[in-house]
């Protein structure tokens, strides 16, 4: 996969929120995105490719816009201004930095799905991606 082979016009649909970015801005942030994920067989490679773009595009704003995407919100205050962000868990920094936006969430609904091993065909036939009859 390269970043010219990245959903564009898809991308538009889906993601109006983003349509103030510039096409090469989209194709640079789509060709890091490569980086978080492997493709997978089907229709999920697209989708999870975009969801990441999207994630990574929210990161961005957030840090462009001088805000700390640090952690998920636990708590706010108003009169006096306080908020509060779950700290990432010892094990899973990974899931913790997709947790934080809610594109990023939706990658790992998606990943989830598409990687649970499926049963092709009837008697003797196979899972898929290493799955096993229990």
């Amino acid at each position: 996969m390269e970043a010219s082979t990245f959903p564009l016009t898809s991308f538009r649909v889906l993601y109006p929120s983003f349509n103030g970015v510039s096409d090469d801005d989209i194709y640079i942030i789509a060709q890091s995105a490569l980086n978080y994920f492997s493709p997978c067989r089907g229709v999920c490679t697209n989708e999870l490719w975009m969801l990441v773009v999207a994630h990574m595009l929210s990161l961005r704003k957030w840090i462009a816009d001088d805000e700390s995407p640090t952690g998920v919100v636990t708590s706010v205050t108003i009169d006096k201004v306080s908020v509060s962000f779950s700290a990432p868990p010892a094990g899973s920094d990974w899931s913790h930095w997709f947790k934080m936006t809610t594109y990023g969430q939706q990658f790992l609904a998606l990943i989830k799905r598409c990687s649970v091993p499926q049963y092709i065909g009837g008697a003797g036939g196979r899972f898929t991606r290493g799955g096993r009859l229990r």
